[in-house]
C-alpha cells in the first residue's frame, strides 16, 4: 500500500499524506461548504477508507481468483486510486448534475445538498446545557425526503404551509438563520428527547465518550472497553459476523513484541527462531504497553 502508487510519474517517488492524496484524487473538492475551502476530513478519506480498506478488499479478491486459478498476484493499493473509488457516487453525480459545478470545474458547495447548502441538512448549535457549562452541543439535520421534512418541521413547531418550499434555494439562507435562532431555544439533549422515535432525520452529534455509552451503541455493542486504559472504550470489530465474530479489543502491539508467536505460526520452530534472533537476523522486543 502506497499513496500515489506503484509506477506512474515522478508522484510515485514523492512524499506524502492523507491530505495531498485526497487532492490529487479530486476527492478533496467535495469536502467544502458555502465559500470555504476545502476542509479535508481527518485521515479518514485517504488513509483509512482508500488505503487500507480497499487493501483489504484488495486482498480477499485475491484469494478468491487464487481458488480459480491457483496463482497469486501483486495488489497495488494506491490511496490515490482508492480514495475517488470509494467515492465513485460523487464523481458519477457530478456527471449526470446531481452535484452542481461553476464554470472553474469546481464543485458549487453552496448548492449542493449533502454539503449543507439548505437549512434541512446542516449542523446546529444548541442552547448550553446549565448541567455542562461552557460546552458547545449540536444537533445533525438531514432531512432530504419531503416526508422527513414534514417531521422536521413539526418537531421545531413550525407549520409547513406557512413556510417557502423545501427546495426553494432562494429561502434557503434565511430557512438556515431562522433554524438556528430555533436551535439555540433548547439544549441537545432536550431536542433529542424531541425527534427520538420520529422519521425526522435529527439526532444529537456525540463525542466519542457519550457515543460510547448510548443506550443503542450500548445493546449493539458497538464499543468495547480500551484494554488497559479505564473508562475508555474504543469501537468494536465490524460488521458483526454472526458465526464468527470478531476479537474483542487487544492491548495496543508493541513493534517487535509478537516476532516469536508470528514464526511459530508460520511453521518455525522454536530453535530457528531463536538461532535467528542470536544471529541478528530477527528484531524483537521485550516491553509491554
Amino acid at each position: 500500500m502506497t499513496g500515489y502508487g506503484q509506477g506512474g510519474t515522478d508522484f510515485s517517488n514523492m512524499a506524502g499524506h492523507d491530505n495531498n492524496y485526497i487532492a490529487l484524487s479530486g476527492l478533496l473538492d467535495f469536502f467544502r461548504r458555502g465559500d470555504e475551502k476545502p476542509f479535508p476530513p481527518a485521515n479518514f478519506a485517504g488513509d483509512y477508507a482508500g488505503g487500507g480498506m480497499m487493501l483489504a478488499m484488495g486482498v480477499l479478491l485475491a484469494l478468491l481468483e487464487r481458488h480459480r486459478s491457483g496463482q497469486g498476484q501483486v495488489i497495488d493499493a494506491a490511496m490515490v486510486d482508492g480514495a475517488n473509488y470509494t467515492a465513485l457516487p460523487l464523481f458519477k453525480w457530478r456527471e449526470t448534475g446531481l452535484v452542481p459545478v461553476g464554470p472553474d470545474g469546481h464543485m458549487v458547495a453552496s448548492d449542493f445538498v449533502l454539503c449543507q447548502a439548505p437549512h434541512w441538512s446542516d449542523v446546529y448549535l444548541c442552547q448550553e446545557d446549565p448541567a455542562k457549562p461552557g460546552t458547545r452541543q449540536y444537533m445533525s439535520v438531514q432531512a432530504i425526503e419531503p416526508q422527513f421534512y414534514s417531521e422536521l418541521l413539526k418537531g421545531l413547531g413550525l407549520d409547513g404551509a406557512t413556510l417557502p418550499g423545501q427546495f426553494d434555494r432562494k429561502a434557503w439562507p434565511k430557512m438556515k438563520q431562522r433554524f438556528a435562532e430555533i436551535f439555540q431555544s433548547k439544549t441537545r439533549d432536550e431536542w433529542a428527547k424531541i425527534f427520538a422515535n420520529t422519521d425526522a432525520c435529527c439526532v444529537p452529534v456525540l463525542n466519542p465518550l457519550e457515543a460510547a455509552a448510548h443506550p443503542h451503541n450500548q445493546m449493539r455493542r458497538s464499543f468495547e472497553p480500551t484494554p488497559g486504559a479505564s473508562g475508555l472504550y474504543e469501537p468494536a470489530p465490524a460488521p458483526k459476523l454472526q458465526r464468527t465474530p470478531g476479537l474483542s479489543p487487544r492491548p495496543s502491539p508493541v513493534p517487535g513484541g509478537d516476532t516469536r508467536t508470528v514464526l511459530c505460526e508460520y511453521g518455525f520452530s522454536g530453535e530457528e527462531v531463536a538461532n535467528l534472533l542470536k544471529e541478528g537476523v530477527l528484531g524483537e522486543s521485550k516491553s509491554k504497553l
